[in-house]
């Protein structure tokens, strides 16, 4: 019996009994508290039966692991601290980083190493603090982000994706400074503000080796470059109007956030001057002033994404533009007579700029697609892209486009020196403009009059007849003809559009009425390719009237526009405007002459005033002359065609 009580007696005693800590012992936190408060530390011999702990930590502990608010207030040393799911604070005191093997204090996912006072942490040798990824060292002291000194001396050890987050509405340093030194170009660090700044800036380059992410309104100034290596994010409104120019060179990039930011004015935003660059979009974002790519910088509109310029992009070339991916657009806004480039393109090397004016003082949307989006008819045909364009804010007029493409990014069966055709899609292709002649190096300038407001507007470019079946299997290129002593010289070209083959018949008429055949022919698709050429060596005695009638290989007839040839020593035969009423600005006027002369043509109004006046020289044969009548009110005229001899032709015609 006195056995048993001697046993509980002991245990009981035993549970009251508290191990005493060793300076070496491995320490962690209990509770929230002071760094000198007994409470607010666990000790253990061997990192896994833990008690009270009798001492407070210091530099001679194996490792402190801080899962706690805990503040230091007082002098205290220490060393291989790690900063888990909890807080270290520098509220006060001196607080001594000794130099011990690797990390000294380590700053773990999630946890904040909270520099609260000016001194901040006093290092011993070359110990050094590192805030790992999405970690965080939060500044709320001034004094402590001068060049080299503070937050940026090499003591503070910053990794990909840590956060460097500063608290104060007063300025940071920025002349000279250098953020994130150490960091290589693979690891971006975050500098991240919290509260509105007022003007922060110097006359000297400021440097943010990492992503600037503002999430409190603030405004640069000074002369000086800003340099955001990886780029501009965060909810705040970032106001550069008066600053030195702002460079993104980082081999990746970003700009983000819901604030807009507005660029300097006048130095404008370099993009791209590391030898490569590129910077994505991670959410819709708003630009004022221009941007300027250099060699090696690509903006990345990713899917979903938009960039809206109140200015301009300049620099694009096939190096440095902006990649549109998905539906993610460039919008530059109040686009007026001045020509304004888009530098898109869909990969890194593939550049399809488009060049919009006479915009109206509206808005555009661009982006463009390698792939033809709905197919055309034929495809192999055109060049391999899709441009997509979307006025906003109003209706457009007539707008001025150049379209530009590069050897290699048309389809197998594109000819890149022959005309083209524009279509546009809406709901199905259409085309709007023909026979467009390319020019420099690779480039197609036309016009587009049938954008609507807020529509996007896919637009194409192919050869004659790539977009939309022809409407005649067969048409014509040209047919004219001259005269020759006593003989009508007769020129013509084809083209089988659809039909493998034509049958072709030249036909001739005293009246423009009964016409008969004097010469027909069988040609292939590959024979109309080249030009035609008749003798009439028989023509009748004044005016003698031609055409072509066409019969493609599935019997369907077609025939060309009439021409006319005076066989006689002189006089003049004018054939009817067509179409007429004229609805375009330009018509051609049709002459068949016996000779060489001068003519005179006067236009008149329906109250018999003269509204305009020419005079053109004409060649013996058919003559077919362009009259603008662009000065021209909507009506109906005269136009009286006078020979040298004083022979005279009346034709009539109405503008609408």
């Amino acid at each position: 019996m006195k056995k048993l009580f001697y046993f509980f007696a002991v245990l009981f005693l035993s549970s009251l009994y508290t191990k005493a800590s060793a300076p070496t012992d491995y320490f962690r936190s209990a509770q929230s508290g002071d760094w000198s408060n007994l409470t607010t530390w666990e000790s253990s011999p061997d990192n896994v039966t833990y008690t009270a702990a009798t001492l407070i930590p210091n530099s001679a502990a194996n490792t402190i692991k801080i899962d706690h608010m805990v503040t230091v207030s007082s002098n205290q040393d220490m060393d291989q601290v790690i900063i888990g799911f909890g807080t270290l604070q520098h509220n006060g005191g001196t607080l001594t980083v000794n130099d011990g093997p690797g990390d000294d204090i380590t700053v773990e996912i999630i946890g904040v190493f909270h520099l609260n006072v000016n001194p901040g942490p006093v290092f011993s040798g070359a110990a050094a603090i590192r805030i790992k990824n999405s970690a965080t060292l939060r500044l709320s002291a001034t004094g402590l982000t001068g060049a080299g000194t503070g937050v940026n001396a090499s003591n503070y050890i910053y990794d990909h994706n840590s956060v460097l987050e500063y608290t104060l509405s007063l300025a940071f340093s920025t002349a000279g400074v250098t953020y994130f030194p150490n960091a290589l170009p693979g690891v971006i660090p975050i500098f991240r503000t919290t509260s509105n700044i007022g003007i922060v800036g110097s006359n000297s380059t400021t440097t943010f080796n990492g992503l600037f992410e503002a999430n409190g309104n603030i405004i640069f100034g000074n002369s000086g470059d800003k340099i955001f290596r990886n780029g501009i994010s965060g909810t705040g409104n970032i106001d550069g109007s008066a600053s030195g120019k702002f460079i993104i060179n980082g081999t990746s990039a970003i700009l983000g956030g819901t604030g807009n930011l507005t660029v300097p004015a006048v130095a404008g935003m370099d993009i791209g001057t590391g030898p490569s660059c590129s910077v994505a979009l991670n959410a819709n974002k708003t630009i004022t002033n221009n941007i300027t790519l250099i060699n090696n910088g690509y903006l990345f509109l990713l899917p979903g994404f938009n960039l809206t310029m109140n200015g301009i992009i300049t620099g694009g070339s096939g190096t440095a533009h902006v990649v549109t991916i998905g539906t993610g657009k460039l919008t530059i806004n109040n686009i007026g007579v001045t020509p304004v480039t888009f530098p898109v393109g869909r990969f890194a090397g593939n550049y399809n700029p488009i060049t919009i004016s006479n915009g109206g003082g509206l808005n555009y949307s661009v982006r463009v697609d390698t792939g033809i989006s709905p197919t055309i008819v034929i495809p192999l045909n055109a060049v391999n892209r899709t441009w997509f364009v979307t006025p906003s804010g109003g209706t457009p007029g007539t707008v001025n486009t150049n379209f530009s493409y590069s050897a290699g990014q048309a389809n197998a069966g594109f000819n890149y020196a022959a005309n083209l055709e524009l279509g546009l899609h809406t709901g199905v292709w259409n085309v709007i403009q023909t026979g467009i002649v390319p020019a420099g190096s690779y480039q197609v300038a036309t016009t587009v009059s049938t954008f609507a407001n807020n529509i996007e507007a896919p637009l194409v470019l192919g050869n004659l007849y790539a977009i939309l079946a022809a409407d005649d299997p067969v048409s014509v290129n040209y047919f004219t003809g001259v005269k020759q002593n006593a003989n009508h010289l007769l020129r013509w070209k084809l083209t089988c559009n659809s039909s493998p083959a034509v049958t072709m018949v030249l036909e001739r008429s005293n009246d423009a009425i009964h016409y008969e055949a004097i010469f027909s022919e069988y040609a292939t698709a590959l024979r109309c390719e080249q030009p035609f050429v008749y003798t009439d060596d028989r023509p009748a005695a004044g005016v003698n009237y031609y055409r072509i009638n066409m019969t493609d290989d599935h019997g369907k007839i077609a025939y060309s526009t009439i021409i006319s040839l005076l066989h006689a020593v002189s006089g003049m035969d004018v054939l009817p405007i067509a179409p007429n009423p004229v609805r375009d600005k330009i018509f051609d006027l049709k002459i068949s002459v016996a000779k060489i002369q001068r003519l005179e043509m006067v236009i008149t109004d329906i109250q018999g005033r003269v509204v305009q006046k020419n005079t053109v020289n004409v060649f013996a044969g058919f003559n077919r002359i362009q009259v603008n009548i662009a000065s021209l009110g909507n009506g109906t005229y005269q136009m009286v065609i006078t020979t040298a001899a004083g022979q005279s032709k009346v034709v009539r015609f109405v503008k609408l």
